[in-house]
């Protein structure tokens, strides 16, 4: 006698391709045919399939019993082109016979009658949507749905996704799981828009986590896999972007974002019920990334991973030290230095960064932009080229930190050096460029440095950070339960406020800040010898750059312009490389000037004004009719009239 299938062994396409091989199996005339479309009906409410989808997979079965009298499809490659599932169900069990088959499709039958989604997962890709969810609006209308009528009920929970191409241009917000939401209107409005299938629902917002978490956040729990539009895929999401979560996914989901942000419980305690929050704070499946010789058991590499890591926690007996007592008061820690364009703020950071590391340590730049995003700055699992024994070229999933993670890294392992003691400095350029508190997440709360320069206070590591860190710098799971910013790493950042499109800081980010400012002429006397060309050929002219930028800032601080300070020209505004080698060759200098200071004074300062600061063009306000004006008459095209001029200096 055949063995029972076992059906948990397989994995959810397998057991949708074993249903529809068993009506395949099937003539038209037995009793059971009848049975496949409410089956159907059971799977496309579960996997959000169209029925059609299941009778196809059917038909391609077909020709392989020809005891069904149907002819199937004449194709081949039929079964295989449904998926490897289907060849590999077909290839298993094609010999079982139909009661042994029955008996396992009743099974899965009942796993997916039994089993209640008690959430919705919910995918945004609209950006009039998107744009109101990440405005804080709290009452969302979702639209451009047809399938789960019947699931979505008033006060369900909803895990609200940002989905979107990256490659579109309306898409500019960064996908992922973003927050936790409650239908609060059921289903409505059907039909609308002229088309029968489509209706809305709307939710209310109850809680957004500040930034969106990718899906291979979730890599470290195991349940998460397939929590649709969030963990990662075993099995493709379905098409339409809304769909039933099972319980013990939203488990591992909520753990893995409670894990990354520990404030965030209160507010699942209020979305979530009590048990539900129970389980989350209560043991969780993670995944232990170890080595495996080839023909070796997971028992015994688990074990050797134990060994490994025994000899390493005895071979560290130095524990982490966050307060090392570094140079207490010489450096601020949190710094940000904002002033004008060309003021210098990157050249005094850069200078006193020297000054800083002069007897050893560290540092490490980064520019912020719009796209800059968590994943960037602290890190997080991507896809790493190796190769495996064979030497082959394969593609694995690793923690890479980002520059955050890494002069924190640094930092940490120099502390535990207490004869030794050097800074770690992480420089950030342009700060106010990108979202910095979606760029920063948890790590905004270690910002806030106690009397000691080390983090007021600490923070729960994910689990993911927290295995990158025991296998970097050799510690124990006790020891970097929470981290802090030790008191020798140094965070210091340049601002430009006068930037466009920037964004704003709130004032609990700012508050954790020292801010020092440039004002637009501290720097002036490191420029004051510099002589540059205006104008082309026979009209050219020679004048002291420093001479010609005060008096183009006076103009901008008329009561004809009132333009604010952080819009005026700093000394550094043209380089000082391209200040030295101004006169090396004329023509190209003029070029540059005329793309650096004349646009941005014609497309950023007094982009509705230009006349009130070219005043000595009076042809129509075009950039390019500017450009020609200036090389003709120089300086005189800002009204400047009696500026001095100089005889071009020797080389």
């Amino acid at each position: 006698m055949e063995e029972n299938i076992d059906i948990l062994k397989l994995n959810p396409e397998q057991q949708q391709a074993l249903v529809c091989m068993f009506f395949a199996m099937l003539p038209k005339s037995d009793a059971r045919y009848k049975k496949r479309i409410p089956y159907w009906e059971v799977l496309q409410k579960r996997f959000n399939k169209k029925i059609n989808t299941y009778k196809n997979a059917k038909d391609a079965f077909d020709r392989y019993f020809p005891e069904n009298n149907r002819v199937g499809w004449s194709d081949d490659r039929a079964l295989s082109r449904r998926g490897k599932e289907f060849q590999e169900i077909y290839d298993l069990y094609k010999d079982y016979s139909v009661d042994t088959i029955e008996r396992a499709v009743e099974e899965i039958m009942n796993l997916y009658r039994n089993e209640e989604n008690l959430f919705i997962s919910l995918k945004c890709g609209y950006p009039d949507t998107v744009h109101a969810i990440l405005r804080g609006e709290k009452n969302i209308t979702i639209d451009g749905v047809y399938t789960l009528q019947e699931e979505l009920l008033l006060d369900k929970i909803v895990f609200v996704t940002l989905g979107g191409d990256r490659g579109k241009k309306e898409v500019d917000w960064e996908p992922g799981f973003f927050g936790v939401a409650h239908i609060i209107k059921a289903p409505y409005d059907f039909g609308y828009g002229g088309n029968d299938k489509y209706f809305k629902f709307d939710i209310c917002m109850d809680c957004s986590f500040g930034r969106t978490y990718k899906r291979e956040e979730f890599i470290n729990y195991r349940d998460a896999f397939d929590a649709r539009y969030i963990g990662p895929e075993l099995t493709r999401d379905p098409s339409q972007a809304i769909s039933g979560l099972e319980e013990n996914k939203a488990v591992a989901v909520i753990r893995a974002v409670l894990d990354r942000q520990p404030e965030m419980e209160e507010d699942f305690r209020k979305t979530f019920s009590k048990e539900f929050m129970n389980r989350v704070m209560g043991a969780v499946r993670v995944l232990i990334s170890t080595v495996a010789e080839y023909g070796e058991s997971n028992e015994r590499a688990l074990e050797t991973f134990r060994e490994e890591k025994k000899a390493i926690d005895e071979y560290c007996e130095d524990p982490i030290n966050f307060e090392t007592g570094y140079e207490m008061n010489k450096f601020s820690r949190n710094r940000i230095i904002f002033g004008a364009p060309g003021t210098g703020k990157s050249f005094t950071l850069n200078s006193q960064k020297d000054k800083l590391i002069e007897n050893g340590g560290d540092y490490e730049r980064v520019t912020f932009h719009p796209n800059y995003s968590y994943a960037n700055f602290v890190g997080t699992y991507k896809p790493v080229s190796k190769k495996d024994m064979a030497g082959n070229e394969i593609i694995v999933y690793e923690y890479v930190p980002g520059p955050f993670m890494r002069i924190f890294v640094k930092a940490i392992e120099n502390s535990r050096n207490k004869k030794n003691v050097k800074p770690y400095l992480l420089l950030i350029e342009e700060i106010n460029r990108s979202n910095v508190a979606a760029v920063f997440g948890e790590v905004f709360q270690l910002l806030d440095r106690n009397s000691k320069n080390v983090s007021e206070y600490s923070i729960q590591v994910s689990e993911d950070i927290k295995k990158y860190l025991i296998d970097t710098i050799h510690v124990t799971e006790d020891e970097i339960k929470e981290i802090r910013i030790p008191d020798n790493m140094f965070i210091w950042a340049t601002m430009n406020s006068a930037d466009q499109g920037v964004f704003p800081i709130d004032t609990a980010f700012k508050r954790r800040w020292e801010f020092e400012y440039i004002g637009v002429d501290d720097e002036a006397s490191k420029v004051e010898n510099y002589i540059i060309p205006v104008g082309m050929g026979d009209n050219r002219k020679y004048v002291k750059w420093n001479e010609l930028r005060m008096r183009i800032n006076d103009i901008l601080l008329s009561d004809e312009c009132k333009v604010n300070e952080d819009k005026l020209l700093g000394p550094f505004f043209i380089s000082k490389n391209m200040l030295e080698n101004a006169l090396a060759d004329e023509d190209k200098f003029v070029k540059a000037f005329e793309s650096k200071v004349i646009m941005y004074l014609f497309e950023d300062v007094m982009k509705m004004r230009p006349a009130n600061i070219f005043k000595g063009y009076k042809g129509k306000m075009i950039f390019s009719e500017i450009c020609n004006t200036f090389e003709e008459i120089g300086e005189e095209i800002f009204g400047i009239m009696d500026i001095d001029g100089f005889e071009r200096p020797m080389q």
